[in-house]
């Protein structure tokens, strides 16, 4: 009866020995706890994505002498850890300049270690390079599935992309070869219904091949990903015998024949997915800021509190992953500002508990008007004259953080940034644009969910309620310029997230006036995406690493 013990943890990228420290005392842990065999996450080791930090021959040396640091404290116990294996035969490639990749190939790769020996070690197979994936840019495929024998048990052992190829794939080879046990090592990020679709999956898999299937996912947030753990362990049947927390670090211990937890009937199945998505999201926002934050050295972060929804939504995240002595909101009242937002901000503040500041930028605005009063004479005010405010605001708030090393988080929805209803170098300012991948819609959702957490009225029900409006303008509304957001947000999903065509999309019952004027607008604010902070991946496409899209483009539909 072998016990496992699945080492679900948060390393940093490129912190190699604060991640090897960590590894070490979640071996001592599980070694205290009776454990025979540990399992860490893909490329714990170096963190994920280590992107071109693998182009260092000094970082690939530092990882294998991370490895080797490791392997002497395995008295006792197995351990299954993901690292960056090479060998020195050039990578060979014609995609890209040889003298500019490492002069060894590099493998993502798993090694087994026991007893302070090195067993075994298992090169992934199937190498991602879609959406956030990159790794045929830095990585070999491995050439052979492997079976390892850990004293009486035979092992096979896969790193994520392995397990999810279908048909005769590393899974079904192992078992072929013989494995009584497959340990899948993964960092598999996140987005909203993921984690069910990798439990179906795998839980496929296991019933499919007759093993059991122990799989490890890390934990944490590194950039714009997040990865939400929930590593499992399946039995021979397909049938959960173990799970892990989601978006937490802990150590998962199970035997593998351990008894199946029992499933949720079909109406507790049904609440629970309705609940699933908006939970899920809302802790992965929370993870992704607060590793941002920390990850980076900075402590505190500010906010323009425009007395909105979006901002009311970005200072409840982050207090909730910061704590409000972290969090400082600025209020920036212009001449056309209402009475009420500025009390709604001040009332959401005090509700968070957070400083709040209140800087007017009226005299900015004149003093911006009389500098350009020659040059705009005879010409009609417009977008220009709002545009200038929102970018006296990102200075402002740019300025707070250069004096007093605050990150800066701005507020812009991913409907807004999608059609470019938002101003580069003005409410875009930021080092993180938190909820940049959440939709207008969602953004309500997450308020009321906020809410519902806290058992009070946080953000205030004024806040949720009034209709959106940039306030830049006087009487200013969103719809003035775009269609509401019931109608606008599924356009867009059909549009960036299901690579739907135009025609296809009027299809489906939307306006076909409509659905050209958002396309056209998508297309033509690739340059503003282009230029934000990063912001946080909660759905299947997010804007940035995983949608490359040209600035230049005269394709229409």
């Amino acid at each position: 009866m072998v016990r496992i013990a699945l080492a679900q943890v948060n390393p940093t990228v490129g912190d190699i020995d604060g991640n090897t420290a960590k590894i070490i005392e979640y071996i001592k842990e599980a070694r205290d706890k009776g454990v025979d065999l540990v399992v860490f996450p893909e490329l714990v080791i170096t963190g994920y994505p280590p992107k071109d930090l693998l182009l260092k021959p000094s970082f690939i040396d530092a990882n294998r002498r991370a490895l080797a640091r490791i392997m002497c404290e395995t008295a006792d116990i197995a351990v299954i850890i993901g690292f960056v294996d090479h060998s020195n035969a050039p990578f060979v490639s014609n995609v890209y300049d040889i003298s500019a990749l490492p002069k060894r190939t590099l493998y993502n790769s798993a090694a087994l270690l026991h007893d302070g020996r090195l067993i075994g070690i298992q090169h992934k197979m199937h190498l991602p390079n879609y959406d956030v994936f990159d790794e045929k840019r830095y990585f070999k495929p491995g050439t052979e599935n492997r079976v390892f024998n850990l004293g009486k048990l035979k092992l096979g052992i896969n790193i994520r992309e392995d397990i999810w190829v279908g048909g005769h794939g590393p899974t079904e080879k192992q078992v072929e070869l013989g494995a009584e046990l497959i340990v899948n090592i993964s960092a598999s990020p996140f987005y909203a219904g993921k984690s069910r679709l990798r439990r179906e999956l795998i839980a496929m898999r296991a019933q499919a091949n007759k093993v059991p299937i122990a799989y490890v996912n890390l934990v944490g947030g590194q950039d714009e990903l997040v990865f939400d753990g929930r590593s499992c362990v399946f039995d021979a049947r397909g049938a959960l015998i173990a799970e892990g927390e989601q978006f937490e670090e802990c150590l998962v211990i199970s035997t593998i024949d351990g008894a199946p937890i029992a499933p949720p009937d079909e109406a507790d199945r049904a609440e629970m997915r309705k609940n699933e998505e908006i939970e899920e999201i809302f802790n992965a926002l929370l993870l992704g800021i607060r590793d941002y934050v920390r990850k980076n050295g900075f402590t505190k972060v500010v906010i323009g509190l425009s007395g909105g929804i979006d901002s009311a939504l970005t200072a409840a995240l982050a207090t909730e992953a910061l704590g409000a002595h972290n969090v400082v909101g600025v209020a920036m009242p212009s001449a056309i500002t209402s009475s009420s937002s500025i009390e709604d901000a001040k009332r959401l503040a005090a509700n968070l508990g957070i400083e709040f500041k209140v800087i007017p930028i009226v005299e900015a605005v004149d003093a911006y008007t009389r500098m350009l009063s020659e040059e705009f004479k005879d010409t009609a005010p417009d977008v220009t004259e709002e545009n200038i405010q929102a970018r006296i605001r990102g200075n402002i708030l740019m300025a707070l953080s250069n004096k007093f090393g605050y990150l800066v988080l701005s507020t812009g929805n991913k409907s807004e940034l999608a059609v470019g209803y938002c101003t580069l170098y003005g409410d875009m300012s930021g080092g993180l644009a938190a909820i940049s991948d959440v939709p207008k819609t969602m953004v309500y959702k997450l308020a009321a969910y906020y809410n519902k957490l806290k058992g009070a009225e946080v953000i205030p029900h004024s806040i949720i309620t009034k209709a959106p409006s940039a306030e830049l303008r006087a009487g200013q509304k969103d719809t003035d310029s775009l269609p509401p957001y019931e109608v606008l947000d599924p356009i867009l999903h059909a549009y960036i997230e299901e690579n739907r065509s135009k025609e296809e999309i009027i299809a489906m019952g939307f306006d076909a006036e409509v659905v050209s004027e958002v396309i056209w607008k998508v297309d033509h604010n690739e340059y503003k995406r282009q230029q934000a902070p990063i912001g946080i991946k909660i759905t299947p496409k997010a804007f940035g690493t995983g949608r490359r899209m040209p600035i230049t483009n005269r394709y229409n539909g």
